[in-house]
């Protein structure tokens, strides 16, 4: 006698199932449907690199990356849930096909092999169950709140599996299944019935009823899917598919009309791209993005898990089948979205290093910025009185451009204006020519340019902001007005490599500015200064011992991948002991001021939870008598936080450093 079981055994409404079947899949492709037709609203993308699009797809989804999935317990739990349900469906395939093709899939070896892996895999994909509740309702790590949807999905895919094996074991105990050890769960749940004592009417009773319940758990579990947080199976991967390789922060660039007729940005659900509007299917609402958000943490009302969701929620509504006006209910901002919330965001980007899913939360904020300046024009007023500054005198504080600290006295820093050409144009940018603090990280870049001997210069009176923090605010119109005048400007003169101190300046003129047609080499100063030591064209004395940790700047570092130059510069001056904060390098925590946010008063922000003293707390845990940092905004924001909080401990940029160690 060959190895097999009965399909149907103890059942008559094969029919029955099959009317249930086609409900559930209407209602299935409906849904599915809707929510495609909701990501075709969006605009246009554009994506290339199929190949390597399909070799990270399958890397990310089969293996379960680390990337994707950190952490043992998580990567675990998905994995068992992943296969699990691949193995289940896998096995109803083959059932199916035998069924209805008399194909004898389900015989002899097959048979034993299917039934073992189904048992092993089915009982697998339980335990993954079991480790999302306890993750969801009692460790709780990152966790806040969870709604309806995610304990019906865990109740219901639980229970489905659960009464699957309790039919295996009525039927293993009412058949006295030969070949019931390669269905290990199902014998241990047939073992269980026999000691309960049940008689064999009742069994073969209780098994019909459940045969049926269980099939309606399933086909409602299937046409629930599109309705429910679980078509991030399909979203999530296919956002990952097109996931961006820009470099982090990339903004999508915008052709300004003459006339200004043109809408910039997304105040309406149609104006976001159409990955973005499939990203608020792809989010899982993990939280990850949340946890360690700055904004988040120092008490404003910006949460990018709630930015999501809320957008997510508005779709819903919209895309009801029972909703007919949809022109009223489009506007986002401070009806779905509050002004506030947007730009609490200081763009560090640390939301999107910690999503699974490759949900890019900085493009999305941006662009519904960009709606406040083209459409709603209701900047706060310290925002709007910057933008009026930059655009009439190029720099934020209004002042001329003659009064740049290194104008004074009798300077002798050379101006590009007077030499034409030069090897290296050192861009010393807003903070560096006008604020106080900053003008000592220039001082100490002309010190170090002079000792090495280098040949350089200065755009001077002819370098404006770069306008990082404005277009990051939204007002990409007067951004690219700034960026043609500096193209303009730079493009008069010839130089090899344009050096700046300012991790913004750096990415802007370095990613940015091309966009526009201005395409030049550019590097960061520890990057220069690192070249400088390391071909000793600067050599440097011992300092006095102490210790020393370095705050990675968001936009050297996560934006521009820039880790280790200025630690090696660090290392680079005998004395120094470098002495690493908690979370750095791609986790470091923000400054605050990214974003325009130097610029926004936020009433909200609770004195003692400000970022920059957030940061500054983190620093002093190590002990430290520097905190060191590489950025202008930085260097303002955290002079500022040690000086509120009375700290002991000292702010620097490594050029400073650099330059009191120099021989």
């Amino acid at each position: 006698m060959e190895a097999t079981r009965e399909i149907y055994w103890n059942i008559d409404g094969k029919g029955i199932m099959y009317i249930i079947a086609l409900i559930a899949l209407i209602i299935f492709v409906v849904g599915f449907i809707q929510k495609i037709r909701s990501w075709h609203r969006g605009r246009p993308i554009v994506y290339d690199n199929l190949g390597l699009r399909f070799k990270l797809f399958f890397s990310a989804i089969i293996n379960h990356d680390r990337g994707v999935f950190r952490g043992s317990f998580r990567r675990f739990m998905h994995l068992s849930v992943f296969y699990g349900f691949l193995m289940l469906t896998f096995g109803t395939l083959v059932i199916a096909i035998q069924d209805h093709f008399e194909i004898p899939l389900f015989y002899g070896k097959k048979y034993l092999i299917l039934s073992l892996l189904l048992d092993l895999f089915g009982l697998l994909t339980m335990i993954g169950i079991v480790m999302a509740t306890y993750k969801r309702y009692i460790y709780k790590p990152d966790h806040e709140e969870y709604s309806y949807d995610d304990a019906i999905l865990l109740i219901l895919v639980f229970t489905i599996l659960f009464t699957g094996f309790l039919l295996e074991g009525l039927r293993i105990y009412s058949t006295a299944d030969p070949w019931a050890w390669w269905s290990p769960v199902g014998l241990m749940f047939s073992v269980v019935t026999q000691k309960s004592g049940l008689s064999l009417p009742m069994a073969l009773d209780l098994h019909g009823f459940l045969w049926y319940f269980h099939m309606l758990l399933t086909f409602s579990f299937i046409a629930y899917i599109p309705y429910s947080k679980l078509f991030h199976m399909v979203a999530s991967p296919l956002n990952i598919f097109l996931r961006s390789f820009s470099p982090s922060g990339t903004l999508t660039p915008i052709a300004i009309l003459p006339n200004g007729a043109e809408k910039i940005g997304a105040g309406r659900l149609e104006e976001f791209t159409k990955k973005q509007l499939l990203e608020l299917d792809a989010c899982i609402s993990c939280g990850r993005c949340q946890k360690g958000c700055p904004a988040y943490m120092s008490g404003t009302p910006l949460s990018p898990k709630k930015v999501i969701q809320s957008l997510k929620r508005h779709a819903t509504e919209r895309n009801s089948l029972f909703r007919r006006d949809l022109s009223k209910a489009s506007l986002i901002i401070d009806k779905v979205i509050s002004k506030e919330s947007l730009l609490a965001c200081s763009t560090c980007g640390l939301c999107e290093e910690k999503c699974p899913m490759s949900i890019e939360h900085v493009k999305r904020i941006v662009d519904m910025r960009r709606s406040l300046s083209s459409e709603d024009k209701s900047y706060p007023l310290e925002v709007q009185s910057i933008f009026e500054t930059l655009s009439s005198k190029g720099n934020p504080w209004g002042l001329s451009q003659a009064n740049k600290y290194y104008f004074a006295g009798e300077s002798q820093i050379p101006q590009l204006s007077e030499k034409k050409q030069t090897d290296i144009l050192y861009w010393v940018g807003c903070f560096g020519s006008y604020e106080s603090r900053n003008q000592k990280v220039s001082q100490a870049m002309f010190k170090i340019l002079d000792k090495a001997g280098i040949d350089y210069a200065v755009l001077g009176m002819e370098e404006k902001c770069c306008g990082d923090s404005v277009r990051r605010l939204g007002n990409e119109k007067l951004f690219q007005q700034l960026a043609h005048e500096n193209i303009l400007n730079l493009n008069r003169y010839e130089f090899k490599t344009i050096v700046t101190h300012c991790p913004h300046c750096f990415n802007t003129l370095k990613n940015e500015y091309p966009q526009f047609g201005g395409n030049y080499q550019v590097i960061h100063h520890s990057e220069f200064i690192l070249d400088l030591i390391k071909s000793q064209k600067i050599n440097l004395k011992g300092v006095q011992k102490g210790k020393v940790t370095f705050h990675d700047p968001c936009y050297l570092g996560r934006y521009n991948a820039l880790y280790q130059a200025p630690r090696e510069v660090l290392a680079s001056i005998p004395g120094l002991e470098l002495v690493e904060m908690k979370n750095n390098r791609t986790w470091a925590f923000c400054c605050g001021g990214g974003g325009g946010r130097v610029w926004v008063k936020n009433e909200s922000d609770a004195k003692d939870a400000r970022i920059n003293d957030l940061l500054v707390k983190k620093a002093l845990r190590t002990e430290s008598d520097i905190l060191a940092s590489a950025c202008s905004l930085c260097l303002t924001t955290l002079t500022e936080a040690i000086s509120t909080l009375e700290a002991d401990i000292e702010n620097k940029d490594i050029a400073e450093l650099v330059s009191d160690a120099l021989d």
